[in-house]
């Protein structure tokens, strides 16, 4: 992204800035989930206006899901936000085979700090998480006790540096950590950083040397697993941020990744407005047949 383009965002943000705050005056931000059967196709886009919306209670919000199932049960993982401790916590819902709620949330992770971006992950057959901590400049690894509301820590694999929405996969013989970076000059809601390690569970993890790989406010922030379609093109789902944070959402293909490169193609980009009338949109997990997303909307 070039000079101009990014005076161009900055802009972009500061009148959206302004526009919301006239349009939420006495109303407050609430995420929320959406949630639908959907068997992943060879193309897209999702079937967003399909999917059956979860309202959290007036205390707080529901964001960043991520699906699991294990002997038959599905739960979605998420944020919990707490308006009262002004910090969230990660719960899970279970889900009958159509994404409608089993019960109620019940809270799985908590502690004296904010946790966020409960990215769930299967190695050897144990289930860990990797929820988001910047606040403490850490990215800390847990491992699953008793499936799903036990979980204990198991080490820190990145130390020293504000990391948000930490995404981890397999390719080509390596694992990768994505996830969106805070520096001096650096927003969080612009940048997208890679490391690589031989294992998920190493503490050991090399920044990829052109780092940030994106550095865009119109999708650099990760906002979901990166996962196979159908067809086999590896899709990075990211976050549209010109407008305000969470504004929109993307796909984009992979094309290259190595140690050495990186390059990606945009496939699919939706604001919320588009995608149902909802007035923000930023994060999908796709799995066994199951779609989450979550968006936002204005509540007394």
């Amino acid at each position: 992204m070039n000079v101009w383009q990014r005076w161009r965002q900055r802009r972009c943000r500061r009148a959206g800035k302004k526009a919301d705050s006239l349009q939420a005056q006495g109303l407050r931000e609430q995420w929320f989930l959406l949630a639908g059967r959907a068997e992943q196709p060879s193309s897209f886009p999702p079937p967003v206006q399909t999917l059956r919306a979860l309202y959290p209670p007036a205390s707080g919000f529901w964001a960043d899901p991520f699906l699991w199932a294990r002997d038959g049960r599905h739960f979605v993982f998420f944020e919990e936000f707490l308006y009262a401790t002004s910090r969230g916590r990660i719960s899970a819902l279970e889900l009958d085979g159509d994404a409608r709620p089993l019960g109620e949330p019940i809270p799985v992770l908590e502690e004296p700090h904010h946790l966020s971006y409960p990215f769930v992950f299967e190695v050897d057959g144990d289930l860990y998480m990797v929820p988001e901590k910047a606040q403490l400049k850490r990215v800390d690894l847990y491992r699953c006790r008793a499936f799903p509301d036990r979980w204990e820590l198991v080490r820190t694999l990145i130390d020293g540096l504000a990391i948000a929405d930490a995404t981890l996969f397999q390719h080509e013989g390596l694992w990768w950590l994505f996830g969106a970076v805070k520096k001096p000059g650096l927003h969080l809601n612009e940048s997208l950083w890679a490391f690589s390690s031989v294992s998920p569970l190493s503490n050991a993890w090399s920044p990829h040397p052109q780092n940030p790989l994106v550095r865009d406010f119109s999708r650099g922030r990760p906002g979901g697993r990166i996962f196979r379609d159908g067809t086999g093109r590896l899709l990075r789902p990211s976050q549209d941020c010109v407008r305000r944070y969470g504004y929109g959402l993307n796909l984009s293909e992979i094309k290259a990744l190595s140690p050495t490169s990186y390059s990606e193609r945009l496939l699919w980009r939706v604001s919320g407005k588009s995608a149902g009338g909802w007035r923000a949109m930023h994060h999908l997990d796709w799995s066994n047949g199951l779609l989450v997303m979550d968006a936002q909307r204005l509540v007394p």
